[in-house]
């Protein structure tokens, strides 16, 4: 611990020598760690009110031996101890990826590579504090885009006195791949995560972080993933609480069936001309191609599949996930002794968007619905026919006219307000209450039912913000627009989210403080209103009150989101029409 306090008392005070890169002046910091020494730097950057402020980073710093050659599509090994001081000055590359998709979704930078498995650290400059909780972000894409290099954990880790930490992991076949072979089960994406979290726990004490108060969160698949890193018993101990913000694991985009995986390997095995009779010939062809060709072939579902998810998502393996997540997340909650050793035992919180199922809506949903319609066939009558049947098949195991006539009912736009295109209101909320709200809601019911004296919390965000794109059925909010609250408007969010520091508000600034404040206090104590108070008290959840935080142009204390879409899906889900 000396060592620690010491190197933080040569970098605060400007012993270490100072190197002007560009316009940003960047001291150098060195810390000795279990792994060797690296080196990383304090930079002036812009802070979230437009401020420029100090910042500790150390940036690509690889925690898995490169998963190629050998060892693509097998776990992930830990990166061996470096030989030499590891300058940790620049991102890593994002792991591979359609670059059309992740254009189209969350543009980053072009820079992306098999040999991918980085994390970043982010930390507030100050001597002598007490260890740092520490917040380990994961971020989203449908496990099939994203990169860490997007989300900058500067303004964060200032304001809300925590060490932010991002990582990558592999996505796409080369993340979620499965066969029977015992070295590739499948769900390697979630194993490269799991030995990210475990990294952090045995060395973020040299940082000055607490290994006892790391809290996972992450977005969309990230929000998946911290709850199907809640799920696997291997990760007792090694984290204390998680955020789930817009997906969890039995969001429809983020699971499916064994067999199902299983069979689209073999389906991309074939693309890519490789035998499929034995996994174990099947893998070392795969290992052998390019891996841009993998990328290439690796869309092999059809129309009616990719529906609602891609080919490529986390599925049982009899491993890392031991029980079908839509079996086990719903009122009934059937989670086993061992799917519950982490899972009861840590803090969760949950964040649900009016505007969630835009995601799906724009990629899939609308296009399907305008491909299917005819003079004779109706939008509406494609969602009643096609649309809504798939999904009482596909999450309710429900073949139904008279009922898909009902919900098509439900969740009609009776208002009008679009018009001829309201049709494209009622395929928002269907999926935004299919894909996100219903599943985070069974999800936060599952862990407060449990009653293991652990807290579960609850954020509805319905904030239409400055930087909210213009859709054509003018939803509330996009997926993921609370990110840059929760992060404090970094620069690296700027392009991604369509944002400039001239349309951000300052009611958007002070809104940002409040969410800042409320995780991070979540991740010091696992409660959001403590050690700092909030203007508005963040109520527990509860399977009687269901209290949530209503995050909208206000912030106050509400209850029962939703309470109609989820009692009638309920209803579907227990067999009563």
């Amino acid at each position: 611990m000396v060592v620690k306090y010491a190197i933080l008392i040569r970098f605060v005070s400007g012993i270490l020598i100072n190197q002007v890169i560009g316009t940003s002046c960047l001291i150098v910091v060195t810390v000795n760690t279990s792994v060797g020494t690296i080196n990383g730097f304090i930079e002036t950057t812009r802070y979230y009110n437009g401020q420029e402020k100090g910042a500790l980073k150390f940036l690509g710093i690889p925690y898995a031996v490169p998963p190629v050659g050998n060892l693509r599509f097998r776990k992930p090994r830990p990166a061996p101890r470096f030989k030499q001081p590891f300058n940790a000055t620049k991102f890593g590359p994002g792991c591979l990826q359609n670059k059309f998709l992740m254009s189209q979704w969350l543009p980053g930078r072009d820079y992306l590579s098999e040999d991918c498995l980085t994390l970043n650290l982010f930390a507030p400059v100050h001597s002598f504090a007490p260890k740092y909780a520490v917040m380990l972000w994961i971020h989203g894409g449908a496990y099939q885009i994203g990169q860490s290099s997007i989300y900058s954990g500067e303004n964060l880790a200032r304001y809300g006195h925590v060490i932010v930490v991002t990582i990558n992991y592999r996505l796409g076949p080369f993340g979620f791949l499965a066969t029977n072979d015992p070295d590739s089960l499948g769900n390697l994406g979630l194993w490269d995560q799991q030995l990210a979290i475990k990294w952090i726990h045995e060395n973020i004490e040299y940082f000055h972080g607490d290994p006892s108060r790391i809290t996972l969160f992450g977005e969309s698949a990230g929000g998946g993933s911290t709850v199907y890193q809640a799920m696997y018993s291997g990760n007792k101990g090694l984290f204390a609480r998680t955020i789930s913000e817009s997906g969890v694991a039995m969001s429809a985009w983020g699971y499916n069936t064994r067999d199902k995986m299983l069979d689209f390997t073999k389906r991309m095995a074939i693309n890519l001309k490789c035998p499929t009779n034995n996994d174990r010939d099947m893998l070392a062809c795969m290992r052998n191609v390019p891996a841009q060709d993998i990328v290439d072939k690796s869309r092999v579902g059809t129309e009616s599949e990719n529906l609602f998810r891609p080919e490529f998502v986390p599925a049982p393996d009899g491993e890392f996930i031991i029980q079908y997540a839509p079996d086990i997340f719903t009122k009934s909650c059937m989670i086993s002794n061992q799917t519950g050793r982490v899972f009861d035992n840590i803090d969760m919180a949950f964040v649900a968007l009016t505007g969630d199922g835009t995601v799906v809506t724009g990629a899939t949903m609308l296009p399907y619905v305008k491909k299917h319609m005819s003079k004779t066939m109706s939008p509406d009558d494609v969602i009643e026919k096609f649309v809504i049947p798939h999904i009482l098949s596909d999450s309710f195991n429900v073949t139904s006219p008279e009922l898909a006539k009902i919900m098509n009912y439900v969740y009609g736009d009776w208002n009008k307000t679009l018009g001829n295109n309201s049709y494209q209101t009622k395929l928002l909320n269907v999926d935004t209450d299919y894909s996100f709200f219903i599943p985070i809601i069974n999800t936060a019911i599952a862990h407060a039912q449990r009653e293991k004296g652990k807290k579960t919390y609850l954020l509805g965000f319905e904030k239409h913000s400055s930087f909210t794109l213009p859709l054509d059925y003018k939803p509330p909010n996009l997926h993921a627009d609370e990110i840059p609250y929760f992060f404090g408007f970094p620069d690296s969010m700027m392009k991604p989210f369509a944002m400039s520091r001239t349309n951000i508000t300052a009611e958007e600034i002070q809104l940002s403080e409040k969410l800042m404040l409320y995780i991070s206090n979540f991740a010091h104590t696992g409660d959001p209103n403590l050690p700092f108070s909030p203007d508005v008290k963040w109520l527990p959840y509860d399977v009687e009150n269901e209290y949530y935080l209503r995050v909208g142009e206000t912030i106050k204390t509400d209850s029962h989101m939703l309470p109609y879409e989820d009692c009638f899906l309920d209803k579907i889900h227990t067999g009563v029409p």
